[in-house]
C-alpha cells in the first residue's frame, strides 16, 4: 500500500517507545523494558501479504514494520533485512520466494583457487550494488515517512555468514578440515567486505549501526576453536576496523542458534557504548538472561531471548511464562536490557504470542534499580 493509505502513527505512542527504547544509552530513565520481536515479513502477514511480497517490495516493508510496532508496542525501529545478503553483488544469483526470504541459488565461489582471485568491492561499488540500493530503498522510506523511527542498519551477519554466500557451506566446511588457510583467506576477505559495507551507510547517512556475529558459526556446526579462528577473531578485527573508520557507533552482536561453548569469548570483543548482545541457544533451550547479564551486563546493553518456536508454535500462556521469567532476570541488567526472540519473528506466528510477549514485559519488566 502506499504511504496514504496508512493511518498516522501516535505521536504520544511514538514519543513513549521511543524513551523506552533509548533508556539504555542516555541520561532519561523510562519505566520499563522495551521489548523487540525482530519484526520483518511477520508485518506482512498482519497486512494479509506473504514473505515474498514483502521482500520485493522495500518501501512497503518497511510502512508495514513501522506500523506493526505500533500495533505491538514494541521498540520502534524500521526493519529491512534478511540472511542471504552480499551475493548478488559478486555475480551470485538469487530465487524470489513466495514465503520465505529471498535464498542464494548459485555463489560465484567454486574452488579453494577462486578464493584467492575473490577481490572485495569498496564501498562506492556496494553503495551501487544490488543489495545495498534495495537495503536503501527500505531505509530512505524510513527517513522521510517515519523519521523517529530511522536507524542507519547494515546487515552483515558474521565472517562465516558472508563467506557461505559467496561459497557453498558444504564446500566451506570441508575446507576447513583440509584446507583451513583457505577458510582463513575467505573469512578475511569477508570482514574487508563487512567494513566496506558500513563506511557505505555511514557515509550515506552519517553514522552506521552493524548487525553481526555468529550464526552459522554456532557449537551446533562447529567446535569452539573453529568458532575462534573463522568467526570470533575475523569478526573482532572487522568491528575494529570499521569503528576506527569512524562508520559506527552502533554495534549488535546476534549470536543465533547454540552457543553454550563459545559465549565466554565474546566477552573481549569490541564493543562501543551502543553495543548490544543477544545470545539465542544454550544447548537445545533459550539462553538464560541470568548467564547472559552475568557475562555481559557490565559491558553493553543485554537482549534476552524467548524461543523462537514458541513464539510460532507454543500457546500465549508458554510464551508469557518463559518471556517473565528471562524480563524478572535481566531487567536490571547495568547496561539495560531489552526482551525480544532468538531470531526473527516468524512470518505466521500468532499475533497473541507476540502480544504475550509484551505483556510480559510490561507486567513483569519495571526497572527497580536500572
Amino acid at each position: 500500500m502506499p504511504a496514504k493509505d496508512y493511518a498516522p502513527i501516535d505521536e504520544n505512542w511514538l514519543e513513549n517507545a521511543g524513551s523506552l527504547w533509548t533508556t539504555p544509552w542516555v541520561d532519561k530513565p523510562s519505566e520499563r523494558v522495551i521489548v523487540d520481536p525482530i519484526i520483518l515479513s511477520h508485518a506482512a502477514s498482519l497486512f494479509r501479504k506473504n514473505a515474498g511480497y514483502f521482500y520485493q517490495n522495500p518501501d512497503e516493508a518497511i510502512r508495514m514494520v513501522c506500523h506493526a510496532c505500533e500495533l505491538y508496542d514494541v521498540t520502534p525501529v524500521g526493519h529491512y533485512l534478511y540472511a542471504d545478503y552480499w551475493g548478488q553483488d559478486y555475480g551470485a544469483e538469487i530465487k524470489i520466494q513466495t514465503n520465505s526470504p529471498p535464498g542464494i541459488t548459485k555463489r560465484p565461489i567454486k574452488t579453494a583457487e577462486d578464493v584467492d582471485n575473490f577481490e572485495v568491492l569498496d564501498s562506492d561499488e556496494l553503495a551501487k550494488g544490488p543489495t545495498l540500493t534495495t537495503h536503501y530503498k527500505a531505509l530512505d522510506t524510513c527517513k522521510e515517512e517515519f523519521p523517529h523511527m530511522f536507524a542507519p542498519i547494515t546487515q552483515l551477519g558474521g565472517t562465516m555468514e558472508v563467506a557461505t554466500n559467496w561459497a557453498a557451506i558444504e564446500d566451506v566446511f570441508m575446507w576447513m578440515i583440509t584446507e583451513p588457510e583457505v577458510v582463513d583467506k575467505l573469512c578475511q576477505k569477508a570482514g574487508d567486505h563487512m567494513v566496506s559495507a558500513c563506511k557505505a551507510t555511514s557515509e550515506r547517512y552519517g553514522a552506521n549501526v552493524m548487525i553481526t556475529g555468529s550464526v552459522i558459526a554456532s557449537g551446533d556446526l562447529m567446535d569452539t576453536e573453529q568458532i575462534k579462528r573463522f568467526s570470533f577473531q575475523p569478526v573482532s578485527r572487522a568491528v575494529r576496523k570499521v569503528l576506527n573508520a569512524g562508520a559506527g557507533p552502533g554495534i549488535y552482536y546476534h549470536l543465533c542458534g547454540n552457543h553454550t561453548d563459545d559465549y565466554q569469548m565474546w566477552k573481549n570483543a569490541p564493543m562501543s557504548p551502543f553495543t548490544i548482545v543477544q545470545i539465542g541457544y544454550d544447548g537445545q533451550n533459550i539462553f538464560p538472561t541470568t548467564k547472559l547479564v552475568e557475562a555481559f551486563g557490565d559491558r553493553c546493553t543485554c537482549f534476552g531471548t524467548v524461543d523462537t518456536k514458541l513464539i510460532d508454535r507454543g500457546t500465549p500462556a508458554q510464551v508469557y511464562e518463559q518471556a517473565k521469567e528471562q524480563v524478572i532476570a535481566g531487567k536490571d541488567s547495568p547496561r539495560g536490557f531489552i526482551l525480544g526472540t532468538a531470531c526473527e519473528c516468524p512470518t505466521n506466528a500468532p499475533p497473541v504470542n507476540v502480544h504475550a510477549l509484551v505483556k510480559a514485559a510490561k507486567d513483569h519488566g519495571k526497572y527497580e534499580k536500572f
